[in-house]
């Protein structure tokens, strides 16, 4: 699978009456993310007038805080009220987020960890109790990956490159200021829609340009307003913007369905699909 990056409208869960429920519900977001190991995710503004940048902010906030492992969070994270119930949600249990038991175990994992200070030495909270120390100065406050390596009674730690760790180590959240110029990054440009070609009609283009393309997105409306109505209330050219329209869920049996849930769906038919190519069938 080619790097992956997401898009949602930055109105999502503006319209949830409360803070608890958009907490849960941009936190199943970020589960969906994480499960089919997205690399990114771009909140677009999807009115001209761009009234949606504070609860942008909110959805990157929450977002931020589930990728960050749960050893590290109350060093980076306040109490603040945005935050109030973001502690409810699950964790993401991606790799780099390993419990401290698991470096007992032989082999090699990867945790992320925070630097804590800064010198010919940096001293790091890796979540096992007590701070490691590493050679090399790293910038303090940054959160770093580093690769544990137990053999036997052994064990030796070394911070590695974000671009080698050989496990997920989550996603991105950026917030974007006009749709059509982050959409020039990606090769390969998915958008989603029920006025799409169903997706079964559509798997061969699918799985050749899955196949070839280094960066793909793909795109999303939101529940009361489609992506057709979204990019022309931004008046932008629809089918300059994107190879293909999909319909993952064709003869959907309800009226509309919730951005969170074409996500669920569409990221899984994707890596369906990106498995079926990889076996060649």
């Amino acid at each position: 699978m080619p790097r992956l990056t997401v898009f949602l409208p930055q109105s999502f869960a503006s319209d949830v009456p409360g803070l608890r429920e958009a907490t849960s519900k941009v936190g199943f977001v970020g589960r969906v993310l994480a499960t089919f190991r997205a690399d990114a995710l771009l909140l677009y503004p999807d009115s001209r007038e761009k009234t949606h940048l504070r609860n942008a902010g909110f959805i990157r906030e929450v977002l931020e805080y589930l990728t960050t492992a749960p050893y590290l969070r109350k060093q980076l994270y306040p109490l603040k009220p945005s935050l109030r119930y973001a502690g409810l949600l699950p964790p993401l249990n991606i790799p780099t987020h390993p419990e401290a038991e698991a470096v007992k175990t032989e082999g090699t994992h990867y945790r992320q960890a925070l630097v804590l200070s800064s010198g010919e030495t940096s001293l790091l909270d890796a979540g096992l109790g007590k701070p490691l120390r590493i050679r090399g100065r790293l910038p303090k406050n940054s959160v770093v990956v580093v690769k544990v390596k137990v053999a036997g009674k052994h064990v030796k730690y070394r911070v590695v490159s974000k671009r080698s760790v050989e496990v997920y180590n989550g996603f991105k959240t950026r917030i974007v200021n006009s749709l059509d110029e982050a959409l020039k990054q990606f090769d390969y440009r998915i958008a989603t829609s029920r006025l799409g070609e169903p997706v079964d009609q559509a798997l061969d283009k699918l799985s050749q340009n899955l196949k070839s393309a280094k960066d793909v997105c793909v795109v999303f409306g939101s529940a009361d307003r489609g992506l057709h109505k979204i990019v022309e209330d931004l008046g932008l050219d629809y089918n300059s913007l994107f190879e293909i329209t999909v319909n993952t869920v064709p003869e959907q049996g309800v009226k509309t369905i919730r951005t969170e849930e074409a996500l669920a769906y569409t990221l899984a038919v994707l890596n369906l699909v990106a498995r079926m190519q990889r076996a060649g069938t």
